[in-house]
C-alpha cells in the first residue's frame, strides 16, 4: 500500500483529539502563554506543547501523536526523543547531538518510528519541555499548583514544575520512543548559553 493510501485509511479510523500549541509570550511569562492556549481546548482535547525551536521530521507526525494518545489515554504527560536535550533520558542512545545535518536527524526520526512505534518508557523524574502533551482535564488539575510554583519565573523551570505536579498526582510521564524531533537548543552555542531566555 502506498504511503498516501496507508495514511488515508488510518485517517478513516482515527479521530484527531489534539491541538498543536506553540506557546509564546512577549513578556516571557511562559506559564501564562501555555495557560491561555490550554484554555482554548475542549475538555477532552490534548495540548501538544512544542518549543519554538523544535520541528517534526516526519510527515505523519500528527498520526504518531494521535496513535500514542489512543493507546495510552491514562497518561499524565507525554514527551519524546529530541536531537538535543539536557537530559539523557530524552535523547536516544547513539544520537550525535552536535550534528548539524538535518538529513542525519531525519534518518534518526525514521529509525525511531520504524523500530519503536507506539513503544514508551515511563519516567519518574522531571523532563525537558521541548514537547509536552497533556490533556486539558489534567492541566486543570495541576494548573493552580504550577501557577503558584512558577510565580516570579519567566521561561526556565516551567517544564520542571509541570513534571513535578504530574508526578505528585501519581500520574504517568511517558516518553514516546517512536517520536523524534529536531530541537535546535542553542546548537550554535552551548547548553549553558541562556542570554536569550533572560
Amino acid at each position: 500500500m502506498s504511503f498516501s493510501r496507508k495514511r488515508e485509511s488510518q485517517s478513516l479510523i482515527m479521530k484527531k483529539n489534539f491541538r498543536i500549541i506553540h506557546a509564546y509570550a512577549l513578556d516571557k511569562n511562559y506559564f501564562n502563554a501555555i495557560d491561555e492556549e490550554m484554555a482554548r481546548l475542549q475538555p477532552n482535547e490534548w495540548g501538544v506543547i512544542m518549543d519554538m525551536d523544535t520541528m517534526p521530521l516526519l510527515p505523519d507526525f500528527g498520526h504518531q501523536i494521535q496513535a500514542y494518545i489512543d493507546k495510552y489515554p491514562d497518561t499524565g504527560l507525554f514527551t519524546c526523543y529530541a536531537s538535543r536535550c539536557h537530559y539523557a533520558c530524552q535523547v536516544r542512545k547513539g544520537t550525535d547531538m552536535a550534528n548539524t545535518d538535518i538529513l542525519y536527524h531525519k534518518q534518526m526520526a525514521d529509525k525511531c518510528h520504524r523500530e519503536l512505534h507506539l513503544k514508551v518508557k515511563e519516567l519518574d523524574r522531571k523532563i525537558a519541555g521541548h514537547l509536552m502533551i497533556i490533556k486539558k482535564s489534567t492541566w486543570l488539575q495541576i494548573r493552580d499548583r504550577v501557577k503558584k510554583n512558577t510565580a516570579g519565573k519567566k521561561i526556565l523551570g516551567v517544564d520542571t514544575k509541570i513534571s513535578y505536579a504530574i508526578l505528585d498526582l501519581k500520574l504517568k510521564i511517558r516518553l514516546m520512543r517512536g517520536v523524534y524531533l529536531f530541537h535546535f537548543l542553542r546548537l550554535h552555542k552551548d547548553f549553558g548559553y541562556t542570554n536569550h531566555l533572560q
